[in-house]
């Protein structure tokens, strides 16, 4: 009897949880809108996290420059995430996603320190050629909370942001 109560405890559990995973499914499948400037996406938090590049397009080996501000609670989840450090990077994604869904790189040479006021610039050089999305992420984690490091998602901004923008630059 125990087996068939434990059984019946998991379907309806499962039940439950279903109807929350389909909404996620189906935003992953829209493809982001290209932008120069985004915010997270993270309602109860206006502006968690912004951040726009100054071009659309860059050669080669040229700079492009990433500017952007964290709000106050982003700045106190960052302090903690990289124990005081406060370091940011970006991430790289491709346009287009791949059959298991969006890889992402972290570029650790582009990478800054945020100001006590929130705002951050990074400048970086890129080799590689081709349009790519890019976000951010809080740097690497230092936390003494072992359960953070291990549990938690260091992003800031990736592709799906508020009204479905993703920061994009093409190099030529």
């Amino acid at each position: 009897m125990k087996s068939l109560t434990k059984n019946i405890i998991g379907i309806a559990s499962m039940a439950l949880v279903l109807p929350f995973v389909i909404p996620v499914t189906a935003q992953a499948a829209e493809k982001p809108k290209p932008s120069n400037s985004v915010c997270s996406e993270n309602k109860p938090n206006k502006d968690y996290a912004c951040m726009e590049v100054n071009a659309n397009k860059v050669p080669s080996g040229d700079p492009a420059t990433f500017t952007g501000s964290l709000s106050t609670k982003a700045r106190k989840a960052l302090a903690s995430w990289t124990d005081g450090e406060n370091n940011v990077c970006l991430t790289r994604y491709k346009t287009t996603p791949e059959t298991d869904g969006w890889p992402s790189q972290v570029l650790e040479s582009a990478c800054t320190t945020v100001r006590k006021n929130g705002g951050f610039t990074i400048v970086a050089e890129f080799g590689r050629k081709g349009t790519y999305y890019y976000g951010l992420e809080m740097g690497p984690c230092l936390s003494e909370n072992t359960g953070e490091c291990g549990n938690s998602d260091p992003g800031l901004i990736g592709l799906y942001n508020k009204d479905n923008k993703a920061l994009q630059l093409k190099t030529s």
